[in-house]
């Protein structure tokens, strides 16, 4: 029975897409040139932005005196932090929507392209490996 409430249950849940990103904070200065464009994005695309995605909470904090940041925190407690430092408001929001997509995870480069649990000591097999031995 309970095999079939798992089976029941992975059905509703297979196609949900739940966001990564948890919490994000626009950081910028009130009077700093290099602000300029968060504060654009901040006046048009912030507000949208928060509408559009009620699963996201967003922050916003002036900084005095400092270059202007986007910091993304997401469910699996990882945070990444962003210098939007003389960015347009364009650029911005490509990077805010960057940010919602994007799982928080760091990526790593695998070292191969195929991955075994167990290696073979005797090495990769190949079609080769049938035939006959001759010794000449």
């Amino acid at each position: 029975m309970a095999s079939t409430r798992l089976t029941v249950l992975t059905q509703f849940v297979k196609g949900r897409y739940i966001c990564q990103l948890q919490r994000i904070t626009l950081r910028y200065c009130n009077k700093g040139g290099s602000s300029r464009g968060l504060r654009e994005y901040i006046n048009s695309n912030a507000v949208d932005f928060a509408q559009k995605n009620p699963q996201v909470v967003v922050y916003v904090r002036p900084r005095p005196y400092r270059h202007p940041s986007i910091i993304a925190e997401f469910l699996n407690g990882k945070h990444k932090a962003i210098s939007v430092k003389n960015l347009s408001r364009a650029e911005i929001n490509n990077k805010v929507e960057q940010l919602r997509n994007s799982s928080g995870i760091t990526r790593k480069k695998m070292k191969r392209w195929w991955h075994t649990d167990s290696p073979s000591i005797q090495g990769v097999w190949t079609p080769f490996d049938s035939l006959p031995y001759k010794n000449y």
